[in-house]
């Protein structure tokens, strides 16, 4: 562009110019119970906006505000959330904004972007997010819409990028989101200082998981953890080697999927292969302060299966106690990690623009060292093959459980009812479904309505 008469055009005509991407940035939001404001980051397309920008949170239906009032209590007094929670249309899209627009949700492992001129595209609901690796290896995040005309950049994620290009007049931005050129016209450099690729304000790495966080003011992504980070200090997490993926498309909302995954007492009737060495009454909580949920199976069985212990490696540093146990843990709100003591997998999960429907990846990745010297490569691949065939088995047979469970869901709401919780077993759904509740008013979970567990891994852990 010249300068002159043209800029100022652009300037009228509101093609995202530098005020407002700084309204862009300063987007008011009220929150649900609190009629006080307070910033919020939000991408340009999650709702019907004014011109200046501003918008509000969607508010949560007066009916599900009411019947969540069953779930926040204690345990032994609660009801499970509300069918409603899980089928209403009207009510899936506030959640998506008040939940993913408020707090830090995973979105990729770290060796996903493991190379410079790595991307990979995020759909969450309604929200375009792009991550890239830059040429200083640093991982950005930014919002999937072109600074021209707000057309979508990237529509897969790729490798060996130098540039992200806009299809639809070829604006090109480096991989750390900085207009590179607009061609065929010329832009002065301060123009294009001020027409950057929007940032997601939050991108920080726990436990080689990439996590993002829509709020320009943010807490520290472990500040949110609590003492989960000292949980898992001994596993190497950053060290560990992808394996395998499995994406899968469930016709199922994504809490059930996290509701699934701490339940184990579903364990016998779902899972019998799993049911033999991973016993339901040999859970126990690993349960601290944090925006998580944790448990521990321990000891393990071994029985003949591909995550038999002798197979593999187990991480280096880890006491004797961790070397014989299986830890799983919920990290709100959207990924769920199984810790055996030579592996890990993931389940992470993205709400789709559809509600009911949720996009899920399984990854399994290997601890640094799980090879044993004795081990072949060609013996080792059929090792990791083997082990991921038996945790896609599992998830295979958990997706058919959530399925059902969403259909039985709908037919539950239209008779007003609400499920039961026997708390020996279900605090741990309890506990997540508190955190849902406390999630959409920004807030984290409110601990008094938590029953006191019991520490006896912990303690055993502490003296190893």
């Amino acid at each position: 562009w010249a300068q002159g008469p043209r800029d100022r055009l652009v300037g009228q005509l509101g093609l995202y110019s530098a005020a407002t991407a700084s309204t862009m940035r300063s987007l008011i939001v009220r929150s649900f119970r609190n009629p006080s404001t307070r910033l919020a980051h939000r991408q340009p397309s999650l709702a019907v906006r004014s011109l200046s920008g501003r918008r509000t949170l969607p508010v949560v239906p007066e009916r599900l505000e009411e019947v969540g009032r069953h779930t926040a209590q204690p345990i032994e007094q609660a009801k499970v959330l509300h069918p409603a929670f899980y089928t209403d249309p009207d009510y899936a899209q506030v959640e998506r904004e008040r939940i993913f627009g408020q707090h830090w949700f995973a979105v990729a492992h770290e060796q996903q972007l493991a190379n410079v001129g790595d991307v990979k595209v995020i759909e969450v609901g309604k929200t375009s997010i792009i991550l890239t690796r830059d040429k200083k290896r640093r991982i950005n995040a930014f919002y999937n819409t072109c600074r021209h005309r707000g057309a979508r950049i990237c529509s897969a994620s790729s490798t060996g990028c130098k540039q992200l290009v806009c299809p639809y007049h070829w604006w090109a931005y480096r991989l750390d989101g900085t207009l590179k050129s607009t061609p065929p016209a010329a832009v002065p450099k301060e123009r294009k200082e001020e027409l950057s690729l929007i940032p997601v304000p939050g991108v920080e790495t726990f436990a080689g998981m990439i996590f993002l966080n829509q709020q320009p003011k943010h807490p520290p992504l472990r500040d949110t953890l609590g003492d989960l980070p000292e949980k898992l200090s001994r596993y190497d997490f950053e060290m560990m080697r992808v394996h395998d993926q499995k994406r899968y498309e469930i016709a199922g909302d994504w809490k059930l999927i996290a509701e699934n995954f701490v339940d184990f007492y579903h364990i016998d009737a779902v899972h019998p292969e799993l049911s033999r060495f991973s016993r339901v009454d040999d859970h126990l909580p690993y349960q601290g302060h944090g925006q998580y949920v944790g448990f521990v199976t321990s000891p393990l069985t071994d029985c003949g299966g591909p995550g038999d212990r002798h197979h593999f490696n187990a991480f280096p540093r880890l006491r004797s106690i961790e070397c014989n146990s299986a830890l799983f843990f919920h990290i709100f709100p959207n990924v769920s990690v199984t810790i055996y003591p030579h592996s890990v997998y993931t389940l992470m999960t993205m709400p789709t623009k559809a509600h009911g429907k949720t996009e899920e990846t399984l990854t399994l990745l290997m601890a640094p060292d799980a090879r044993k010297t004795e081990t072949s490569a060609d013996e080792y691949q059929e090792k990791c093959d083997a082990l991921m065939h038996f945790v896609t088995n599992i998830n295979d047979e958990d997706v058919e459980a959530i399925e059902n469970l969403q259909l039985g869901l709908g037919n539950l709401d239209g008779q007003g009812m609400h499920g039961e919780f026997l708390p020996k077993y279900d605090w741990p759904v309890h506990r997540f479904q508190n955190m849902v509740l406390s999630g959409l008013h920004g807030a984290p979970l409110q601990q008094e309505f938590m029953p006191k567990l019991g520490n006896h891994f912990e303690q055993k852990v502490l003296k190893d």
